[in-house]
């Protein structure tokens, strides 16, 4: 186990320590998974962006630490895209799928469909018999027609894919980060690998989704993503299905904060519909 010297400065960042020594710097991390194993596996399909092990206890690893390069963040998330293509493309294998599998998939987001358009019903119903409407009702109400059509895309869309998914027996998957973020890329390299799991390529997408996409140009990211790692079509469109199926306000005392909230839903709305709109056919669009 590395020695940690007496005159070190530590700096707490959520479940890691940074130590800094006199000569060095390094991450100390909990040991959750066997990161070993993964980097072997990922060395093996000539992967090897992913911070060194320099030393590990029974329950720690020890890493490089790696600093963040002065770099335009539109540029970052170009590059971001390519290595996520590049670590998808090459631990890509096809896995058996039950159909039980498949409707699982399904069930899950229908039911996240069905629990959030009904609560928006109610909400917008409760609303309109509001004798004063406060300026969060007011900006929720002005969106009505945007999100109510929503819920009708998504349960077309839900119900194209599981007409062509039902009677498939193979899926591709990958090696999933699962911890995507433009903080977790450093010097091109990812870092946080703890969460990774075997699973289709586009829950990193989601996920990254989630975390980033008012932070930066995330179109840029996802051309660069597909020239260099194509989705299949039904791929593509669970993608878009589960990153456009719009968060639950909850509303509080203070209408401050409420309209806060629903500004940050209607701007995910807003920016979710102008990223998959290039990738739908004219007619489709209208």
């Amino acid at each position: 186990m590395k020695r940690i010297k007496e005159n070190h400065k530590i700096t707490y960042k959520g479940k890691c320590h940074i130590i800094e020594t006199n000569n060095e710097k390094y991450v100390i991390k909990p040991k959750t998974k066997d990161m070993e194993q993964l980097y072997s596996y990922l060395s093996l399909r000539e992967f090897n962006n992913y911070p060194t092990i320099i030393d590990k206890s029974k329950d720690k690893y020890f890493y490089e630490y790696l600093n963040d390069l002065n770099e335009p963040i539109n540029q970052k998330a170009s590059d971001l895209g390519v290595l996520v293509a590049s670590l998808h493309t090459k631990t890509s294998h096809d896995k058996k799928i039950t159909k039980s599998d498949i409707e699982k998939i399904y069930n899950q987001l229908n039911n996240n469909i069905i629990f959030a358009e009904k609560y928006y019903e109610k909400l917008f119903y409760k609303i309109l018999n509001e004798e004063y409407m406060k300026p969060s009702y007011y900006l929720l109400i002005r969106n009505q027609t945007k999100i109510l059509g929503l819920f009708n895309y998504l349960k077309k869309e839900l119900n194209k894919w599981y007409k062509d998914e039902q009677n498939k027996e193979i899926e591709r998957v990958v090696y999933c980060h699962n911890n995507l973020s433009i903080d977790h890329f450093l010097n091109n390299k990812l870092i946080s690998w703890d969460h990774y799991q075997i699973d289709t390529p586009i829950l990193d997408i989601i996920n990254l989704y989630h975390q980033d996409f008012n932070k930066y140009d995330f179109s840029s990211f996802l051309k660069t993503y597909l020239k260099h790692a194509k989705l299949l079509p039904n791929e593509k469109r669970l993608l878009f299905i589960t990153i456009s199926i719009p968060k639950i306000v909850y509303f509080n005392d203070n209408d401050m904060d409420n309209t806060v909230n629903v500004s940050k839903l209607i701007e995910y709305i807003n920016e979710t519909e102008k990223l998959i709109r290039p990738y739908y056919p004219i007619e489709q669009k209208e």
